[in-house]
């Protein structure tokens, strides 16, 4: 049996970290609508920044890292955090399905902020995957009816989705100005550690319902906080090595595919036959962009 390449091992990785974060849609409409979405968020950011001391400890990277890098990592964390709040807020009115679909309009929103803040151009065949991606998405979205989302049905937890995939869009360039060469594995702890400042603070602030979750709702936060946070870190990191940041980011597309077929799985509704266009487009844009990558790193080479 031959062996895998490792830019085969790589996409395989790819496909399981897309498949993992598709999951966090799923819980964040179950938790949404049952649990605080502040403490989800502080029980899922407490749990996966002690497992990253942990990972720091082991690997001799556990250190004060003094009260400016703090400061930077506050920073970066600002924009994860409120993705993650924002998401389970959104939760509450807005279907796993919906907000997979939208998820998708993050790389583009990276792009269109990069051109708005630097003046950095993206490829005009890259914009354009990006947006074939985004479309297929909504069209997922809406099973095929784009003119619906003029015409009301738009529950409030979209419009909270939205914002936060904004959010998320920033956060690759604000990572890019205040990132200093240090290792991924000390900025993602970091960050969850200052990100569970930022969320402690909102608590204070705003004084939740304090009340412990059930054994359901403990089973969801721990599954969000150790596979779709730190699993799906290390096989981004790994698998981005190899093919690059912008090809593993392009594996976001498929969130919409993975959700529905979660959803489906777990005895949910079927959309019908009308998704599948969408599903197809999101499918080729991400095809598109993999050839665009490969073929700039074949040029670099």
């Amino acid at each position: 049996m031959p062996m895998l390449s490792s830019v085969s091992k790589a996409h395989i990785q790819l496909l399981i970290y897309a498949l993992l974060i598709s999951t966090s849609f799923p819980l964040a409409n179950f938790l949404g609508s049952q649990y605080s979405p502040l403490l989800t968020t502080w029980l899922r950011f407490a749990l996966a920044a002690l497992g990253f001391v942990c990972l720091l400890r082991w690997q001799g990277l556990l250190q004060w890292p003094g009260w400016q890098a703090i400061g930077r990592y506050s920073l970066i964390s600002l924009p994860l955090t409120g993705f993650f709040l924002l998401m389970f807020i959104a939760g509450k009115s807005a279907s796993a399905l919906a907000m997979g679909s939208l998820a998708t309009l993050v790389p583009l929103f990276s792009a269109l902020l990069a051109w708005m803040f630097w003046r950095q151009s993206p490829q005009p065949s890259r914009l354009l995957a990006l947006v074939a991606g985004a479309l297929g998405a909504l069209w997922v979205l809406t099973g095929g009816k784009l003119s619906q989302l003029g015409q009301g049905g738009w529950p409030p937890g979209n419009t909270h989705f939205l914002m936060a995939c904004l959010l998320m869009g920033i956060y690759p360039l604000v990572l890019k100005v205040l990132h200093r060469g240090e290792s991924m594995l000390k900025v993602t702890g970091w960050s969850l550690i200052t990100g569970t400042g930022w969320l402690t603070l909102a608590a204070l602030l705003w004084q939740p319902p304090l009340a412990l979750p059930n054994s359901a709702q403990w089973m969801a936060i721990i599954w969000l906080a150790v596979a779709t946070t730190m699993v799906t870190f290390f096989l981004f990191q790994s698998a981005a090595l190899v093919v690059g940041g912008s090809s593993a980011n392009a594996y976001s597309l498929l969130t919409p595919a993975f959700v529905l077929l979660l959803n489906l799985a777990m005895g949910g509704h079927s959309p019908g036959w009308g998704v599948l266009p969408g599903l197809v487009l999101t499918v080729l844009a991400l095809i598109w962009l993999l050839l665009q990558d490969r073929a700039i790193r074949e040029e670099q080479a």
